[in-house]
């Protein structure tokens, strides 16, 4: 009982002071900027008198004149990375506001499908190594640049291989695989492929598959767009500082729907928790996102709306099953029945989160989602360790990052450990350190919460033996695992890669190398006059469904 009174303790203490988890923000979902609050709502974009906080006007979905009064919604981010080329993104967040400025040839659904975006239809051949697009009509660059057509979607895509654009998302698109872009009128994209590549249009809705605007490069150069970045989307950007302040304003000759009243959008960067509270707290920010479980329930009690939106990511605890105590697969099965996960769930989330079935977030299109049921059985722990050989405890080593993230979780499994027999020396350390550790391979166990893409096949293709060590923290050298992804891999149909990446799945988890703890979500907490928000499958921050009244 005196475990659990002190763990509960160090909760309530370290998660008041969580910052968001390992893809580092906080404030809304979108992105941000200067390290100082956000600017007042009783100031205009320009810094002028304008009252954003008055009464909101619902302006109309398509072209005409702005309103008198603009409607500005205030954000924030912790994270913005100093570029706005989707070349060198890692992920949507990587430059504020990218998702409401940029857009791609189709989007991305909650279910793992794809969706019209900037091209409405599109057919495959038989032998799946074309695809041919048909393009929107009449879509409009912002600032002038003209009408969008098929030898943008061409330059986009090609401008990966330039080596002076530096791109990190050759393989992520699968660039190689392109034998060519051909573009028979303004309209129609035709890519042909050397293989079948049965994800292609997943890869085209995600951050890499982003357009850009071929006339802009020509004018600006590769550094243009990090100036001026130049979308379809319904925002424009409309000044600012990378990494500092981001200011957009409404796109009136959007194609799309919008349902929402904001006509201005500004973004800044507050890298203090505290501060963010305070701004939001005070009315200078209309929504802010975090992980702090305290200040959501402490939110939610006040009656501001809260939100949880799962992320693409999960609390792990892995061992390294070519180390000892972990080469006997007898230890790995006493690690599984010593984690309570439901004491996870109540006393580190406060019920916010689930279990997993698979070590791919559920929300991936890949994931196995009812495969994995644990059981807490410290009694049955104990007799296999004895068995094992461990009758008076089985010691190792446990890293993890020392953080406010990374420590609570890491007390938990510690504790839950000792109490099936297991003697943890654990190394707190900073996330540096905790990297090399577990990329060289010698790091028995580990603990972290850890992210993939929507399509989950990174985190299952990264056990492959031939990454260890490397990313393969959990040393799996297994030829029937190994199998399996190749399989998927070169799949020449969805259907075949399904099956063999939930088969590759299911051999990870009975390996017992991954315990998967729970889900991971981020809470929105909104002002009262603000609604009318939509997730969307890629985690990026758009506005045209939310009102402020």
């Amino acid at each position: 009982m005196k475990a659990k009174r002190y763990i509960a303790l160090f909760l309530a203490i370290v998660m008041c002071a969580a910052v968001l988890a390992s893809c580092g923000k906080t404030g809304d979902d979108a992105a941000g900027t200067s390290n100082q609050p956000a600017a007042s709502p009783n100031q205009s974009a320009s810094g002028g008198g304008a009252d954003a906080s008055a009464p909101a006007q619902t302006t109309d979905g398509g072209g005409g004149n702005a309103p008198a009064q603009e409607v500005v919604y205030y954000a924030a981010t912790t994270f913005s990375d100093p570029w706005w080329d989707p070349a060198l993104f890692m992920g949507l967040m990587n430059a504020d506001l990218a998702g409401m400025i940029y857009e791609n040839l189709v989007g991305l659904e909650m279910d793992g499908s794809v969706s019209p975006q900037l091209a409405e239809s599109w057919d495959i051949s038989a032998d799946g190594l074309a695809y041919t697009f048909q393009l929107r009509k009449g879509v409009q660059w912002h600032k002038g640049y003209g009408e969008f057509t098929s030898a943008d979607v061409k330059f986009s895509l090609e401008r990966h291989l330039d080596p002076e654009v530096g791109s990190v998302n050759i393989d992520n698109l699968a660039i190689p695989n392109i034998k060519s872009i051909d573009c028979p009128d303004d309209h129609t994209v035709v890519i042909n492929l050397i293989n079948r590549d049965v994800d292609l249009l997943n890869r085209l809705a995600m951050f890499y598959g982003i357009i850009v605007c071929k006339a802009h490069n020509d004018k600006n150069g590769i550094e243009g767009i990090n100036t001026d970045p130049i979308g379809t989307g319904q925002f424009i950007f409309d000044g600012g500082t990378l990494g500092i302040r981001t200011e957009a304003v409404r796109n009136r000759d959007w194609w799309g729907v919008f349902t929402g009243n904001i006509d201005r959008v500004i973004s800044t960067y507050i890298n203090d928790t505290n501060t963010i509270y305070a701004a939001f707290d005070n009315g200078e920010l209309d929504a802010i996102g975090l992980y702090d479980r305290d200040k959501v329930a402490e939110y939610a009690n006040k009656g501001y709306p809260v939100t949880m939106n799962p992320v693409l990511q999960l609390l792990y605890i892995g061992v390294n099953m070519q180390l000892a105590p972990f080469d006997d697969i007898r230890v790995r099965e006493a690690f599984f029945y010593a984690i309570d996960v439901d004491y996870y769930i109540e006393n580190l989330f406060y019920g916010m989160e689930d279990p997993v079935g698979s070590y791919v977030p559920p929300t991936c299109k890949y994931a196995l989602r009812d495969y994995f049921k644990y059981e807490y059985n410290p009694e049955k722990a104990k007799a296999l360790l004895a068995e094992a050989g461990y009758a008076n405890g089985c010691p190792f080593t446990m890293w993890s990052v020392n953080d406010a993230l990374g420590q609570p979780p890491a007390i938990l499994a510690q504790d839950q450990l000792t109490r099936a027999g297991f003697i943890v020396d654990m190394q707190n350390v900073e996330f540096g350190v905790y990297i090399n550790q577990v990329r060289s391979g010698t790091a028995p166990m580990w603990v972290l919460y850890n992210d993939t893409s929507p399509m989950g096949d990174a985190m299952i293709i990264r056990y492959k033996s031939e990454f260890y060590p490397g990313n393969n923290w959990s040393g799996v050298v297994d030829d029937e695992y190994d199998r399996f992804v190749d399989a998927a891999m070169n799949a020449a149909t969805e259907k075949e890669r399904y099956d063999n990446y939930y088969a590759a799945q299911k051999r990870m988890m009975d390996l017992r190398v991954v315990f998967p703890v729970a889900t991971n979500s981020m809470g929105r907490v909104s002002q009262k006059n603000v609604s009318g928000f939509a997730r969307y499958a890629d985690m990026g921050f758009r506005l045209a469904t939310v009102i402020k009244g």
